[in-house]
């Protein structure tokens, strides 16, 4: 199945469904107020992102009409020189013959963000809340449903496994007919990165140890990995894994048919006064086993090696092992999904943050519905997914190319050799902006280096690619997600990216079904998990874990604003291809 040529930018529903009678410029400037997660969406970083911007020649531009010069130059050019914010106001003024303007605000917490809302004293048209707090807006009557046309549209790139798994979020049956009040954003897995140097180093282990280790839950909780890791400061997540260690003998008798799916997602939301009681000894347990909470450290504590491994979301994760490799390092990501280290019975969180309106007088609808529209194409997605390392809740062809761009065998080879085609040239222009001999003899070294890579790279990728050319063993599937129909999505990933990057972006087909969403807890409930989260994380820290925090704080936090300094946000290692 060929992929079908990029389509223009701008979004057919700006053009037609959400249209409005064009405005004149001389009237009042409307203003359309977003509030969202903190480096969640694509910002233009003029250091890095020129690089992505091409420039057509003169004799492209000779051969193209006017039409493919244009949508070439939002696709390829001017898109990477302006904010996605930036993109979309152009886009509306474009479309509509109406300036608008954007202003965006951004909160730390969900529960943050609740209460700016449930106060009234500041009001948006759009916000991105995650899927429990969408369901509690909901109840609340906070949030203003979507229309029925702007769903029709919107939802064609939304995979259906993601329309089924969040469906108790995103749509409200309660009226007789299905309002729907989110449009997922991104979405991911609750894990564990890990670094296998770490504990070869420390501990001696070997590399298949760790890996195995990693691939079960139980793990976090035995002598092996006691102060070697950290977990997330946050008691959905928490609660989360210490159900699954509690119910783990049930979790493991579940298939993966639909009624298995059911069980394991009502076990994933059991909270109830019994149950809590018994899961917070697990949550005990497993603070007193690891090195201790985190709330946003634990991406540097990972790359300067403080720790082994972090309880973690796939977004960091990916945004970690990129990071890691400028310092030499391969970090792994795992879901653990098996039990006893053997067989696919565990499991794990999935979850999602979405789209949604306020309920406001003030709510500019058709702008709000005209950013999510914007948002939800596949090439702005693809935008995002460069820019923040987390994966889009969006499917279709762009998104598939940017992904296939990144992973598969066959782009990685290319890309290998365009770096070694283009090597002297590179070099020749630094060199003859050096200032002295011994600067281009070092300059001079660093090529050969480089070359040499290059071409050890290029050797270990086709060796990879000719040893699956009559087999199909080490594909990789994510039909689940891009369409049963769409035979690109069945591919040879390239050397290194399975069960890291690829991994974190988007789980293995296998693991689609040993995930559960935890949904909204009654007021009664989540009081009751507050409350005992409050003890859980008060609970005293083991002698060792104070010595070590005590230790290593001052190099961590010089370490830390030596990354914030060096980029806001993460650095491709390799050319985007979107």
């Amino acid at each position: 199945m060929k992929l079908r040529r990029i389509s223009l930018v701008f979004p057919a529903l700006l053009l037609g469904g959400l249209s409005l009678a064009g405005c004149s410029n001389d009237e009042e400037v409307r203003v359309l107020r977003i509030l969202n997660a903190e480096d969640y969406i694509y910002e233009f970083n003029e250091e890095e992102d020129l690089d992505y911007a091409i420039e057509l020649s003169d004799e492209e531009k000779a051969s193209m009409s006017e039409e493919e010069i244009a949508e070439f130059e939002l696709r390829y050019g001017n898109n990477y020189r302006m904010n996605m914010v930036k993109q979309f106001e152009e886009c509306w003024e474009k479309t509509h013959n109406e300036k608008i303007e954007v202003v965006y605000d951004t909160f730390d917490t969900n529960e943050t963000m609740f209460n700016e809302l449930n106060t009234g004293k500041t009001t948006y048209d759009v916000i991105v809340p995650s899927d429990y707090m969408i369901q509690k807006l909901r109840t609340k009557g906070l949030l203003e449903p979507f229309d029925n046309d702007f769903i029709e549209e919107v939802y064609e790139n939304i995979p259906d496994f993601l329309k089924n798994k969040f469906s108790n979020v995103i749509v409200d049956k309660s009226s007789g007919s299905d309002a729907y009040y989110s449009v997922p954003y991104m979405w991911g897995t609750v894990g564990v990165m890990y670094n296998p140097e770490y504990y070869d180093e420390y501990y001696g282990y070997e590399e298949d140890e760790v890996h195995k280790l990693f691939s079960d839950w139980d793990s976090l909780y035995g002598e092996k990995l006691q102060g070697t890791f950290s977990i997330k400061d946050s008691v959905r997540d928490t609660y989360a894994v210490s159900l699954i260690h509690r119910y783990r003998d049930q979790i493991s008798k579940l298939g993966d048919d639909a009624e298995s799916q059911k069980e394991l997602a009502r076990i994933f939301n059991m909270y109830d006064e019994d149950t809590m009681a018994e899961v917070k000894k697990d949550m005990i347990s497993l603070k007193n086993n690891s090195f201790g909470f985190e709330t946003d450290s634990g991406k540097t504590d990972m790359t300067t090696m403080k720790i082994g491994a972090n309880m973690c979301w796939s977004g960091d994760a990916t945004w970690a092992i990129t990071e890691a490799e400028e310092f030499g390092r391969e970090i792994y990501y795992s879901i653990p999904t098996t039990y006893n280290s053997q067989e696919l019975k565990g499991a794990s969180n999935i979850w999602f943050d979405g789209f949604c309106m306020p309920k406001s007088n003030d709510l500019h609808k058709d702008l709000a519905q005209g950013f999510i529209q914007f948002m939800s194409q596949p090439e702005n997605a693809a935008q995002n997914c460069y820019c923040i390392g987390y994966t889009p809740a969006i499917a279709g062809d762009e998104m598939l190319e940017y992904i296939l761009g990144e992973y598969s065998a066959e782009a990685t080879l290319d890309y290998y050799k365009d770096c070694l085609d283009g090597l002297d040239e590179k070099y020749d222009d630094l060199i003859a902006e050096a200032k002295n001999k011994k600067q281009i003899a070092k300059l001079e070294e660093e090529r050969e280096a480089e070359r040499e890579s290059l071409q050890e790279s290029i050797e270990s990728e086709q060796e990879w690619i000719d040893s699956n050319k009559d087999t199909t063993d080490n594909y990789y599937d994510l039909r689940y997600f891009y369409g049963n129909d769409v035979d690109e999505a069945y591919f040879l990933p390239c050397l290194g990216s399975v069960g890291r990057q690829l991994t974190a972006q988007y789980p293995s087909e296998e693991v689609i079904p040993r995930l559960a969403i935890m949904e909204n807890f009654s007021d009664e409930g989540t009081i009751r998990l507050l409350d005992m989260w409050e003890q859980v994380r008060t609970n005293s820290l083991p002698l060792w874990g104070i010595i070590v925090l005590s230790i290593e704080a001052a190099a961590a936090l010089g370490f830390g604003i030596y990354l914030i300094m060096r980029k806001t946000h993460r650095k491709k290692d390799k050319k985007a291809r979107i």
